[in-house]
C-alpha cells in the first residue's frame, strides 16, 4: 500500500467556535467505538437477536402437558365424594419428531439472520461516523484556508485603496479589490457555519442527542491520501461472502427452503400419550395408557394450501435473492467507477496541479520581491494557489468518502482485501 501523507491537519482553536464550553481529544478509531457502543439503532438490532434467540426455546418447545381430574358416577343429590368413579390422567401431545429438528433448524436461521441485520447496522454506522469525521477535518482546513484568503484579500484592499489615493491605481481595482474582501469575508462566514453543522453530524453519528451538541472536539486524525490495489474481482469475490444484505437474502431464502418441508410434514400425524389411575367403587388399584395419531383428514384443503404458500415463498425468496445480489453489484461497479475516477483526480493534483501552484506561487513571490511583478499580479498567483489547495482538500473528501462507501457495500474493511 503506497500512502501520500499529502496533509496534517493544523489543530484549530475549536473553542472560538459559537462559545463551546467542552473539548475532547478524539481520534478516528475512538469515535467508532464511542459510535458503536452509544448508537440506538445497534442497541435495538443487538436485541433483536436476543429476541430471535427466544424464539428459538419457544419454538422447539413441546405443547403443555394436561393434567386431569374427573368424578363420575356421583348418585343425584349426593357430594362427589360418593363418587363411584375417578380418574387422574396426564396427557401429552407432540408434533411428528422431525419436525422439531425442522424448527429448531428455521429458528436458527432467523437467529443468524438477526445477527446479520445487526452487522449491517454496524456497518452502515461506521460509514456515517467515518463519513462526518471526514467532513469535520475538511472544514477546518477549508476555513483555514478561508481565514488565509481574507488576510489576502484584506491587504489586498488596503494596497488599492493607498494607491488610488497617490493616484497610481484606477478606482476599478479598488472596486474589485472591495468586492474580493466581501466575498472573502462572506466565505469564511460560510465555512465556520458549515464546520458547525459538521460537528453537529458527528455528534449525531456518535449516538449523542441534542444536549450533547454543545460538546465539540479536537480531533487527532488527519486527512490522507491512502491508494489501494485492489481491482473489482477481487471486490466481487469479498461480496459474495462478508455482505450482510447477500447473507441476510440467503438466509431467508433457507428459511423459506425449510418451511415448505415443514408444509409437507403437516401431513404426517401428531401423536397424544396419557397415563391415568382409576378407582371404582373404593378400589384404587385401576391405571391405563392411551395413544393417539392425528389424521390428515383434511389435507386437500389445509396442508394443500400451505403446500401451495410454502412453495410460492420459496421462488419469491429465490428471486429477491438474485435482485439483491444484482443491485448489490451495480452499487460496487458504480462505487469502484467513482474510485477509480476520484484517484486519478488526487493523482493528478498530487502529481502535477499542487506542485504547479506550488512553484508558480514561489516564483511570482521572488519576482514580486525584485519589483518584476506588481502587486495584483502577486496576489492572483497566491489565490490561485489556495483555490488548488482547496479543491484538493475537497477532491481528497471525495475519494475517502468513496473508500467508505465500498467498505459498506463489500461489508469488509479494504485493507484486509489489499494484495
Amino acid at each position: 500500500m503506497n500512502k501520500y501523507f499529502i496533509l496534517a491537519v493544523l489543530a484549530l482553536s475549536i473553542t472560538k467556535l459559537n462559545g463551546q464550553t467542552e473539548i475532547n481529544r478524539l481520534s478516528l478509531n475512538e469515535a467508532i467505538e464511542i459510535g458503536i457502543k452509544q448508537n440506538p439503532e445497534l442497541r435495538e438490532a443487538s436485541e433483536n437477536i436476543n429476541a430471535a434467540k427466544g424464539r428459538f426455546w419457544n419454538g422447539i418447545s413441546l405443547p403443555q402437558p394436561e393434567l386431569e381430574l374427573s368424578y363420575e358416577y356421583a348418585p343425584v343429590n349426593s357430594s362427589l365424594s360418593n363418587y363411584g368413579e375417578r380418574t387422574i390422567s396426564i396427557s401429552q401431545s407432540f408434533e411428528f419428531p422431525t419436525n422439531y429438528f425442522l424448527k429448531g433448524s428455521k429458528f436458527t436461521k432467523e437467529e443468524e439472520s438477526a445477527y446479520q441485520h445487526f452487522l449491517l447496522k454496524e456497518k452502515g454506522v461506521v460509514a456515517k461516523i467515518k463519513t462526518a469525521y471526514n467532513k469535520v477535518l475538511t472544514k477546518q482546513v477549508l476555513l483555514m484556508y478561508a481565514e488565509e484568503y481574507l488576510v489576502i484579500s484584506e491587504d489586498f484592499f488596503k494596497k488599492a485603496q493607498i494607491r488610488f489615493n497617490v493616484g497610481e491605481g484606477t478606482n476599478i481595482e479598488q472596486l474589485t479589490a472591495k468586492v474580493q474582501l466581501s466575498e472573502a469575508k462572506n466565505k469564511l462566514g460560510i465555512t465556520k457555519n458549515e464546520l458547525a453543522n459538521a460537528f453537529s453530524e458527528l455528534n449525531y453519528a456518535l449516538g449523542y442527542g441534542i444536549q450533547n451538541y454543545e460538546s465539540y472536539y479536537i480531533l487527532t486524525d488527519s486527512l490522507v491520501f491512502i491508494e489501494l490495489r485492489i481491482s473489482i474481482e477481487e471486490l466481487h469475490q469479498a461480496l459474495e461472502v462478508t455482505n450482510p444484505q447477500i447473507k441476510i437474502a440467503e438466509i431467508k431464502s433457507g428459511i423459506s427452503s425449510v418451511e415448505k418441508t415443514l408444509a409437507w410434514s403437516s401431513l404426517l400425524p401428531n401423536f397424544n400419550l396419557a397415563y391415568f389411575k382409576q378407582s371404582r367403587d373404593g378400589d384404587n388399584g385401576f391405571y391405563g395408557a392411551s395413544f393417539g395419531v392425528s389424521v390428515p383428514l383434511w389435507f386437500l384443503l389445509d396442508q394443500r394450501g400451505s403446500i401451495q404458500e410454502a412453495a410460492a415463498n420459496v421462488s419469491i425468496s429465490e428471486a429477491i435473492l438474485l435482485q439483491t445480489k444484482n443491485e448489490i453489484n451495480l452499487r460496487l461497479k458504480n462505487a469502484y467507477t467513482d474510485y477509480t475516477n476520484n484517484q486519478q483526480q488526487l493523482k493528478t493534483y498530487v502529481e502535477d496541479i499542487l506542485p504547479q501552484a506550488d512553484e508558480a506561487y514561489r516564483s511570482s513571490f521572488k519576482s514580486y520581491d525584485a519589483g518584476e511583478l506588481s502587486y495584483i499580479e502577486y496576489m492572483l498567483v497566491k489565490q490561485l494557489l489556495i483555490n488548488a489547495r482547496e479543491n484538493y482538500i475537497s477532491a481528497l473528501f471525495n475519494y475517502n468518502q468513496t473508500l467508505i462507501v465500498l467498505e459498506e457495500i463489500v461489508g469488509k474493511n479494504l485493507n484486509e482485501l489489499e494484495n
